[in-house]
């Protein structure tokens, strides 16, 4: 039987620490002696398994990027027609990440990318997958005869996603609730696309 790997293990519990600290401390409060003290060891045992904190700012930032595309995934797997994967992605874009508070994370550290050349791939990585996903669905849409986008296809997957990216910063701040903020970019959608989604 293999031995487990202690190194992967402590490394999973050191994010899972930091992860912690970021949601409730956000970007400023998350240092390597508040990381360090959540998991329970002294920074300097931390540098053991991570080359520094902006290491392991990073790769929570890239497993919260998994952990959202996932979430959308899912949600658009389980409908049916483009209309119903269309409304599906919207919602998980806008209120998926909010729950396993992934979208906290990712908007915490998004500034850090202006500094930071691995964040800021980890940001247009992410815009890159979430238009991809509404690509897909586009294409969909109009190979069914559903949707006649105005836009360059391309374009409008690219419009959600900005719209998605500027509005979840409106439900993280209160100013608006999650419902208000996806119908109001179905209501965007549906003059992009031609198209009816709300019933």
């Amino acid at each position: 039987m293999p031995r487990p790997n202690r190194r992967a293990e402590r490394r999973l519990d050191i994010l899972e620490a930091a992860r912690g600290v970021a949601v409730r401390e956000g970007a400023t409060g998350t240092t390597l002696r508040a990381i360090a003290t959540a998991a329970d060891m002294e920074p300097s045992a931390v540098l053991y398994y991570f080359d520094g904190l902006g290491e392991i700012i990073e790769e929570l930032v890239f497993a919260a990027s998994d952990r959202f595309i996932d979430t959308i995934t899912v949600a658009v797997g389980a409908a049916e027609s483009p209309v119903e994967r269309m409304v599906a992605a919207i919602r998980a874009g806008s209120t998926g990440g909010i729950e396993g508070d992934e979208s906290r994370i990712l908007y915490e550290f998004w500034a850090a990318g202006i500094r930071d050349e691995r964040l800021n791939d980890a940001d247009h990585a992410l815009d890159r997958r979430q238009a991809a996903i509404y690509r897909t669905i586009i294409d969909d849409g109009v190979a069914e005869g559903v949707f006649e986008p105005r836009l360059d296809f391309d374009e409008a997957a690219v419009a959600l996603v900005a719209l998605e990216d500027g509005l979840v910063m409106d439900i993280l701040a209160g100013t608006k609730s999650s419902d208000e903020v996806v119908a109001l970019i179905v209501s965007v959608a549906e003059a992009m696309l031609g198209a009816r989604l709300r019933a």
